[in-house]
């Protein structure tokens, strides 16, 4: 079984969508590469806030680089 996840950007209160089915996060240091289940890597300054497992949601802080 597969579990796929959507990253969020957090912008005050509200969440802004950023990447989706999300295969693999590898945080190092003070950026954050997303590889998605095509294989297209992302990669963002920022940290990871919140990791929510049962409803598939990553949200971070920060910006695409």
């Amino acid at each position: 079984m597969m579990c796929l996840s959507s990253v969020y950007k957090k912008s005050g209160t509200e969440n802004i969508f950023m990447l989706k089915n999300i295969a693999r996060v590898e945080p190092d240091g003070e950026k954050i590469t997303f590889t998605d289940l095509m294989g297209v890597r992302t990669e963002i300054k920022g940290k990871i806030l919140d990791i929510d497992l049962m409803e598939n949601i990553i949200i971070i802080e920060g910006k695409e680089s």
